[in-house]
């Protein structure tokens, strides 16, 4: 990961979207601290698609039995 400071970012973002289309990931900073990050197209699609493929599994392994919405909702009512 490239990381660069928020003054220079600015005087070289067309250099920094070079990088960026070309795989790499940017970091930019605003004194010291990270403030933006520069990330290919390709990989926010990759990480939503393993997001989803985590979900999926763990929806698997919960088991709620039989649940009666009707009495959850009558035992929240005065």
């Amino acid at each position: 990961m490239y990381t660069v400071g928020a003054f220079e970012a600015k005087a070289k973002i067309a250099e920094l979207l070079d990088r960026v289309a070309n795989g790499e990931t940017v970091l930019i900073t605003r004194r010291g601290a990270a403030a933006a990050l520069l990330t290919p197209p390709t990989a926010l699609r990759q990480d939503r698609m393993r997001a989803l493929s985590d979900l999926k599994r763990f929806r698997k392994t919960c088991k709620t039995g039989k649940v009666d919405i009707e009495a959850l909702i009558a035992e929240d009512r005065p």
